[in-house]
């Protein structure tokens, strides 16, 4: 849990020059509300980046730099059950310097697998909405959660794919890249190693988290309908009738894949099939909900999918620190209620942001006001 924020220079949190804004937190359920635009999504974006290692809305950490600074700073103080630590992060035109208990890591996603968050908002919606590429994102998050094994094999996967696109873009351009052919075979051999590793812990998750969505979105809805949850790549299909592939069966069906596309690929300059071009598609009545669901079934959807990432988290790494931005405005009454449920059940630390505080389903255990 987070016991304490400090936030220099970030966003709309700027007090000066020199200025730190300070933020206590309890135990239990804590609101930050005020008007909009006052910083209050940025609370959470700073304690989701201390516990994450990342930002859920900014792909470069300078963009969370006050207009008129040079640098931003965040601090954070943190406890579990068995021990305390801090973190800092400091982020500027020279450089990014991150620490934990004083000591220098290598960059901000070190902070990443000791204790999790998981952030709800509006925008969650692009889980069902939005392109394949979001629910791989967020598939592969909770993947981490597992295991730092299976990190470890997500971040090999995106280096060599990037090399072998890196290879076939120059093989595109020129006729011919570095390294040759003997280079481009040995990163067709990685990628097919790290793509089958890949797979079957994809495939070992979303059986798992599969049952968890459903059984979320059935409360979510009040059993008025139900969905489906599936993972889907071109690579498994001719596996369909014989149930799951093991790690061996994926590998070969890979490299017999790769194979009938090399050709192809040296002309397009791309790598055409792997983990890379899969998706995670939710049903309702047979149909993909990011065509056809409709608003409300798309949020309880995202919703479930979200507390689903809760789950996977307390089980195999901690529980986590629950964010929700503005998440009730949008939701029917039942909706609304059956959330505050949820997550009164999952008794994590609970950080909410809000402009209208009267309106929230449950009392707060503490409450931090922001003015402009």
């Amino acid at each position: 849990m987070i016991s304490s924020l400090s936030v220099r220079n970030v966003r709309s949190l700027s007090g000066g020059a020199s200025d730190f804004r300070e933020f206590a937190f309890s135990h239990g359920v804590n609101v930050i509300h005020g008007p909009n635009g006052c910083g209050k999504t940025t609370v959470l974006e700073a304690v989701h980046l201390l516990l994450q290692g990342f930002s859920f809305r900014a792909r470069d950490l300078k963009e969370l730099i006050a207009w008129n600074a040079d640098e931003m700073i965040l601090r954070g103080s943190f406890y579990d059950e068995s021990h305390e630590w801090n973190r800092a992060l400091q982020v500027g035109n020279t450089g990014t310097v991150v620490k934990e208990n004083g000591s220098p890591l290598r960059t901000a996603s070190s902070f990443f697998g000791k204790m999790p968050a998981v952030i709800m908002q509006p925008s969650d919606i692009e889980l069902l909405r939005g392109a394949p590429e979001v629910r791989r994102r967020w598939l592969d998050e909770i993947l981490c959660f597992r295991s730092a094994a299976n990190a470890s094999v997500l971040r090999n996967y995106k280096r060599v794919l990037q090399q072998r696109n890196q290879w076939l873009r120059q093989f595109k351009k020129d006729g011919n890249a570095v390294g040759g052919e003997d280079l481009f075979q040995v990163l067709t051999g990685q990628l097919v190693e790290l793509g089958a590793k890949l797979w079957s812990i994809r495939l070992e998750l979303s059986k798992e988290i599969s049952p968890i969505i459903t059984g979320y979105y059935r409360r979510l809805s009040g059993g008025v309908d139900e969905i489906t949850c599936d993972y889907k790549s071109s690579i498994l299909r001719e596996f369909d009738a014989s149930g799951i592939p093991n790690e061996d069966m994926l590998k070969n069906a890979f490299a017999e894949k790769l194979a009938g596309l090399e050709l192809v690929e040296k002309l397009q300059g791309i790598t055409m099939s792997g983990p890379h071009k899969d998706d995670l598609a939710l049903c309702a009545s047979g149909y993909e909900m990011r065509s056809v669901g409709s608003q409300g079934q798309c949020r309880s959807a995202a919703i479930a999918m979200r507390f689903a990432a809760v789950d996977v988290a307390s089980r195999y790494l901690a529980k986590p620190v629950l964010l929700l931005d503005d998440i009730f405005a949008e939701l029917d009454v039942n909706r609304r209620d059956a959330v505050a449920a949820l997550v009164r059940e999952k008794d994590c630390q609970v950080l909410i942001a809000t402009p209208q505080f009267e309106e929230l389903p449950f009392k707060a255990d503490s409450e931090i006001s922001l003015s402009d």
